[in-house]
Protein backbone atom coordinates (compact mmCIF):
# COMPACT_ATOMS: atom_id res chain seq x y z
CA UNK A 1 0.00 0.00 0.00
CA UNK A 2 1.36 3.58 -0.81
CA UNK A 3 0.58 6.22 1.62
CA UNK A 4 -2.12 8.59 0.50
CA UNK A 5 -3.95 8.53 3.39
CA UNK A 6 -3.58 11.13 6.34
CA UNK A 7 -4.95 8.84 9.03
CA UNK A 8 -2.01 6.06 8.12
CA UNK A 9 0.46 8.62 8.87
CA UNK A 10 -0.29 9.32 12.38
CA UNK A 11 -0.75 5.81 12.73
CA UNK A 12 2.91 5.40 11.71
CA UNK A 13 3.87 8.83 13.87
CA UNK A 14 2.60 6.91 16.77
CA UNK A 15 4.63 3.30 16.33
CA UNK A 16 8.21 2.82 16.96
CA UNK A 17 9.68 0.27 14.34
CA UNK A 18 11.92 -2.07 15.38
CA UNK A 19 15.57 -2.74 13.26
CA UNK A 20 17.72 -5.81 14.25
CA UNK A 21 21.44 -5.44 13.09
CA UNK A 22 24.94 -7.24 13.83
CA UNK A 23 26.27 -4.98 16.37
CA UNK A 24 29.41 -5.50 19.13
CA UNK A 25 29.63 -5.42 22.41
CA UNK A 26 29.52 -1.61 22.83
CA UNK A 27 26.59 -1.36 21.08
CA UNK A 28 28.70 -0.40 17.97
CA UNK A 29 27.21 -1.30 15.01
CA UNK A 30 29.02 -3.20 12.02
CA UNK A 31 27.96 -1.11 9.31
CA UNK A 32 25.09 1.52 9.90
CA UNK A 33 21.60 1.78 9.23
CA UNK A 34 20.36 3.54 5.92
CA UNK A 35 16.92 5.17 4.68
CA UNK A 36 16.40 1.67 2.81
CA UNK A 37 16.45 -0.27 6.24
CA UNK A 38 13.93 1.98 7.84
CA UNK A 39 11.66 1.14 4.80
CA UNK A 40 11.96 -2.53 4.80
CA UNK A 41 10.92 -1.99 8.56
CA UNK A 42 7.70 0.34 7.84
CA UNK A 43 6.79 -2.29 5.08
CA UNK A 44 7.20 -5.05 7.16
CA UNK A 45 5.95 -4.31 10.48
CA UNK A 46 2.84 -1.75 9.07
CA UNK A 47 2.66 -3.01 5.92
CA UNK A 48 2.80 0.47 4.36
CA UNK A 49 5.61 0.80 1.22
CA UNK A 50 7.64 4.07 1.79
CA UNK A 51 10.04 5.22 -1.05
CA UNK A 52 13.67 4.86 0.72
CA UNK A 53 14.06 8.20 -1.19
CA UNK A 54 11.91 10.25 0.61
CA UNK A 55 13.29 9.44 3.86
CA UNK A 56 16.09 11.82 5.58
CA UNK A 57 17.97 9.35 8.40
CA UNK A 58 20.99 10.68 10.01
CA UNK A 59 24.03 8.65 10.08
CA UNK A 60 22.92 5.53 12.63
CA UNK A 61 26.19 4.09 13.95
CA UNK A 62 25.19 2.72 17.60
CA UNK A 63 21.92 1.06 19.15
CA UNK A 64 19.01 3.28 20.41
CA UNK A 65 16.50 4.93 19.53
CA UNK A 66 16.01 7.61 16.34
CA UNK A 67 14.51 9.91 14.17
CA UNK A 68 13.60 9.84 10.32
CA UNK A 69 11.79 12.01 8.57
CA UNK A 70 9.40 11.22 5.77
CA UNK A 71 8.84 13.62 3.02
CA UNK A 72 6.19 12.56 1.13
CA UNK A 73 6.11 15.76 -0.82
CA UNK A 74 6.66 19.59 0.18
CA UNK A 75 3.32 19.76 2.48
CA UNK A 76 3.51 16.53 3.87
CA UNK A 77 6.01 15.51 6.68
CA UNK A 78 6.21 13.01 9.36
CA UNK A 79 8.41 11.92 11.95
CA UNK A 80 9.33 7.89 12.19
CA UNK A 81 10.40 6.79 15.23
CA UNK A 82 12.75 3.54 14.97
CA UNK A 83 14.57 1.79 17.55
CA UNK A 84 17.68 -0.10 16.44
CA UNK A 85 18.90 -3.28 18.30
CA UNK A 86 21.52 -5.95 18.18
CA UNK A 87 20.92 -9.18 16.89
Amino acid sequence: RVLRNPAIAKALVAKTFTIAVKAGAEGRLFGSVTAGDVAAAVESQANVALDRKKLHVDHVKTVGTYTATARLHHDVEFPITFEVVAK
